[in-house]
């Protein structure tokens, strides 16, 4: 049915294009492989926006008690439809990011502005039934020839689930489209990044599902379930935004020096009236001292330097991803028939079958390795 939510992978790329297609700007999304305090240390935490873990979901009993949203100035939409629940939490996450610091488009804008005096399961509602986030999320659907019917009778399947962790007014909240409302975690610590609070609620989380799976015993007790992801800034847009701040500093420093008779060439050609406001004026320049200007010269021009390769490579993991996408959007079933039977033919499918097979199951052990910290008990 045209109403329907598909399944989504969870990957920094797609939720990445997710949120950039439905109109959020300078948003990126990057794995947390560790659950450890110093490994999480090394994110920059003063740029996220939130983080949304996922994880294998049971039915089970949950004590914890939830908050009044519009109490405490929290956006949160109950999760009304199947499916929906990696976008339901990236979009509550981001819709409790305060407006100043990010512009999150005008489609969630004008839901945020709809839903305000509506309870979560009105703004749950409200989301699933916008055709342009329903229409970007589906667009990350798996291509296929072949349509897959589940028996009915087969209900043993996994199932996973997405929540979000965000910040507001100095508390972290959990949210969970899956219950009344958000889950007080406790206060951000005083002069340290609220990510650390949200760290040890996961912790304490991830210790106590692999506690009772490791009683249970079974495939549970071996496997892998969790997967961690921030919002924040995108170091694309950061990077390029620092580029154009030096250049303008670069510049009016440049014709500083030339008003005191330097030799300098103008490298810079950029509109001075739209320089940003926090660098120095021409009359602060202009008291200063030509050592001291020529210093700035060359700080700016290093900085630009050094700044040019984070863009390089963000945009070279932009294309990647970018491929990536592509190919999750592309039906790649006649390809591989045509191939197996090429192979066939030349009596080489079993071992390619063989050797595919080989490569998956290492790639499956490499990025359970990678990710064998965010169950290990520290």
């Amino acid at each position: 049915m045209g109403d329907e939510w598909c399944t989504i992978e969870s990957d920094p790329g797609v939720f990445t294009s997710l949120c950039e297609e439905v109109g959020v700007k300078g948003v990126e999304f990057e794995e947390i492989y560790s659950l450890d305090a110093d490994a999480f240390a090394q994110v920059d935490t003063d740029k996220v926006y939130g983080l949304i873990f996922l994880f294998k979901w049971k039915k089970e009993a949950d004590e914890r008690p939830t908050v009044q949203a519009a109490d405490h100035g929290i956006f949160f939409a109950q999760q009304v439809i199947q499916n929906a629940c990696a976008t339901q939490a990236i979009l509550n996450t981001l819709l409790n990011v305060p407006r100043e610091k990010l512009e999150v488009g005008k489609a969630l804008t004008d839901i945020r502005e709809f839903t305000a005096q509506l309870d979560p399961g009105m703004k749950g509602l409200a989301l699933s039934n916008s055709e342009v986030i329903r229409r970007v999320h589906n667009s990350f659907r798996a291509q296929s020839s072949f349509e897959i019917v589940q028996d009915e009778k087969e209900k043993d399947g996994d199932a996973f689930h997405f929540v979000g962790y965000a910040c507001v007014d100095n508390k972290v909240y959990e949210l969970d489209g899956l219950k009344p409302g958000p889950i007080l975690i406790g206060d951000a610590p005083a002069g340290g990044p609220w990510c650390e609070t949200a760290r040890a609620e996961i912790q304490r989380r991830v210790q106590t599902y692999t506690q009772k799976a490791a009683e249970a015993g079974g495939e549970d007790s071996v496997e892998l379930r969790f997967n961690l992801m921030a919002i924040s800034a995108s170091k694309l847009g950061e990077a390029e935004k620092k580029i154009e701040t030096n250049r303008y500093l670069r510049q009016r420093v440049n014709i500083s020096l030339v008003s005191q008779g330097e030799e300098v060439t103008l490298e810079d050609e950029v509109d001075d009236d739209e320089a940003p406001a926090e660098i120095p004026s021409f009359e602060d320049l202009s008291a200063r001292e030509i050592p001291e200007l020529k210093k700035m010269v060359e700080t700016c021009t290093k900085e630009i330097t050094d700044l040019e390769f984070v863009v390089k490579n963000e945009q070279e993991r932009r294309g990647k991803w970018a491929k990536e996408n592509a190919l999750r959007r592309f039906d790649l079933v006649p390809m591989a028939l045509c191939a197996m039977r090429h192979l066939a033919r030349k009596k080489e499918l079993m071992a390619a079958f063989e050797k595919g097979k080989a490569e998956h199951l290492k790639r499956v052990e490499d990025k359970k390795a990678a990710g064998g910290a965010a169950v290990a008990a520290n």
